[in-house]
């Protein structure tokens, strides 16, 4: 009685046999991989620039607080918020953590049910037609449904690679994009600091002009003075009243970009002021930083580390390029049942069940898997090319900021010792203007050294702070007190790809993740 039933259910045992045997040959094979070693680009570092070290420190600490302004602290922070472009990439960074996702659910085998029912009814005018079969039939079907391509040259793997990379370039990036806004914040920040006082230097002026001109026209009437003077000093009170227009609209423009920098609404755009700390020339000037490049430079610098992530990204994308010359298999297999009545769908003869291997070897595709190739190849030159380009950018920029940061308390030096002076040989020509000793032109030009001397002023005041914050952003990010944390939350890399992926990757930074043949 037991016979029949034993040779029914042999080939089902067979073919969990051949999957069982199957799927052990293809994690056999899983460790082959047709992707390049990678190995990080090369460039010639300087050596005496390699000896510096300045310690390990986050990446994003709050580098602004050195400033001592809470209003600024409190504008970068908002920003660090609400900025819309910080937003996009965040966005950007979900999405290529379902694309690592997506990846990994092409290493696995996909399941899937189906079910249904069919009725159908037959010709009574077909040859051979007997009265004894049903004109009408109905069947009812469920199954399970199961294909797996197995990944023997690595196909899959080397795409998640790929696809992981590209997550790792996004948040990188994302710090890149961070520690930009951060900068362009405090920047924006001093140029309207800058802007406020050479309003208010342009006010100071045009009110002195007005009252000098007053005192001159007064003279004029009189006969004291020529016509000629008395029109140069009419021009020189309208070219300080221009400057007042100007610097007008200097800084309404500076507080509407520092605004959308913000992440502020329409409505607080047009209708809200910026709010200001100290005045430009009472800030204080954060320490000089050390003049160097630190060791860890390209670890630092997370525009370097995302390109980086780039370059190993389109080395794994040559290994899937590889793999389309290669034969791909595929198992599939199906467990259902099927009756012409629903009672009987889960009784053992109405079991159905099949199981199969396929393969496809490309043979005559006129050049596409090789062109194929050759795009990978290529995509990949070009990114060591973007890696190498940003490597250099980052020297020029450390090397830039550095030389603005020493040069900058000078600068600001000689031009307070210029307004000084100017201010005192303006006192001295109108002085002697007055008592007959030289004439107008002496006086106008005092006034207009002075003037211009004033504006810069509050330029080298600016470009003093800047210089500290590019440093900054050159080297990557502030250095913090010991046991001091940043105000706000630090992305970590590797907890993130850990979370969105279910597996860690290794940064470039500490060893390069690397494959074989």
């Amino acid at each position: 009685m037991n016979a029949p039933y034993t040779i029914r259910r042999a080939p089902a045992f067979a073919a969990i046999r051949a999957l069982t045997l199957a799927a052990t040959f293809a994690l056999l094979l899983s460790a082959c991989s047709l992707a390049p070693r990678y190995e990080r680009p090369e460039q010639d570092i300087p050596e005496q620039w390699r000896k510096v070290d300045l310690g390990s420190a986050p990446l994003n600490t709050d580098w602004w607080t050195r400033f001592n302004d809470p209003v600024l602290t409190a504008l970068v922070e908002e920003a660090l918020k609400n900025n819309q472009d910080l937003a996009e990439s965040l966005a950007r960074i979900d999405s290529a953590a379902a694309q690592v996702g997506m990846a990994t659910s092409a290493l696995f085998p996909h399941v899937s049910a189906d079910g249904g029912a069919s009725s159908q009814s037959s010709s009574t005018r077909v040859a051979n037609y007997s009265t004894l079969a049903d004109r009408t039939n109905t069947n009812y079907q469920g199954s399970l449904n199961a294909s797996w391509e197995l990944d023997f040259w690595g196909k899959y793997r080397n795409n998640r690679t790929m696809l992981s990379d590209v997550l790792m370039n996004s948040v990188v990036g994302h710090e890149a994009l961070r520690l930009s806004v951060a900068g362009q914040t405090a920047q924006g920040y001093f140029a309207l600091l800058a802007l406020d006082m050479q309003l208010d230097t342009a006010r100071r002026t045009l009110k002195s002009r007005e009252d000098a001109f007053g005192i001159y026209t007064s003279r004029y009437k009189q006969g004291d003075i020529t016509e000629l003077d008395w029109q140069r000093a009419r021009a020189e009170v309208e070219t300080a009243r221009a400057q007042v227009h100007t610097s007008t609209v200097a800084v309404d423009q500076a507080e509407a970009a520092l605004a959308v920098l913000l992440g502020r609404s329409p409505r607080d755009i047009i209708n809200s002021a910026m709010p200001r700390g100290m005045a430009i020339g009472m800030l204080p000037s954060p320490p000089v930083l050390p003049a160097g490049l630190p060791s860890e430079l390209l670890e630092r610098r997370p525009d370097v580390r995302a390109a980086e992530y780039l370059v190993m990204a389109y080395n794994a994308n040559i290994g899937v390029a590889r793999a389309q010359f290669f034969p791909s298999i595929s198992l599939t297999g199906m467990l259902g049942t099927l009756s012409a009545a629903v009672g009987n769908l889960f009784i053992n003869p109405s079991a159905a069940w099949s199981y199969g291997a396929s393969g496809t070897l490309p043979i005559l595709d006129f050049g596409n898997n090789w062109y194929n190739l050759k795009d990978a190849e290529a995509q990949k030159k070009a990114a060591i090319a973007v890696y190498l380009k940003t490597v250099q950018t980052a020297f020029q920029d450390i090397r830039t900021s550095l030389t603005s940061q020493r040069e900058a308390d000078s600068i600001v030096r000689s031009m307070q010792i210029q307004v000084e002076s100017l201010r005192r040989a303006v006192d001295i020509a109108r002085l002697q203007y007055d008592n007959g000793y030289t004439d107008y032109l002496t006086v106008l030009d005092a006034e207009r050294q002075l003037f211009s001397a004033e504006l810069q002023l509050a330029s080298a005041l600016r470009d003093r702070l800047n210089a500290v914050v590019s440093v900054c952003m050159a080297l990557g990010g502030g250095w913090a007190d010991p046991g001091k944390s940043p105000s706000f939350p630090v992305v970590n890399t590797e907890r993130l790809l850990q979370e969105e992926t279910g597996a860690g990757k290794t940064a470039p930074a500490a060893a390069p993740a690397s494959s074989g043949n």
